[in-house]
């Protein structure tokens, strides 16, 4: 895997789960710049920092190196007024499904902890 492929997991896996670069950058105690830098395959990062990304994330680093977002979407169109839509790919709904509710339930614990400060 190349640090750019690396980058571009990092990068898709932080936005498919809400987070921006800062938000990131803030919970493993490294600078925007950084995670930027990961992202773009610029730079390559230590294990400890991969391990930190996957915590944040909540994946395992194995999930972190073989993401495969065909899994996920099977295409991306547009509508002819300019709309934009993803088509699931049908046979892994129950993945899409179960990413999607993990995804609501951090949001509510975001939400709960953002309430309780």
């Amino acid at each position: 895997m190349t640090n750019q492929e690396l980058g571009e997991n990092v990068r898709k896996i932080r936005e498919l789960k809400g987070f921006s670069q800062q938000n990131l950058a803030d919970e493993i105690k490294v600078d925007q710049k950084t995670i930027s830098r990961i992202e773009k395959g610029e730079l390559s990062p230590k294990f400890e920092t991969l391990v930190s990304i996957s915590k944040v994330l909540s994946i395992n680093i194995s999930q972190l190196l073989a993401f495969n977002e065909n899994l996920i979407f099977n295409n991306y169109s547009q509508y002819q007024q300019g709309g934009q839509f993803v088509a699931y790919n049908n046979t892994e709904i129950e993945k899409v499904e179960n990413l999607y509710k993990q995804l609501l339930k951090e949001k509510d614990e975001v939400i709960a902890l953002l309430k309780n400060k």
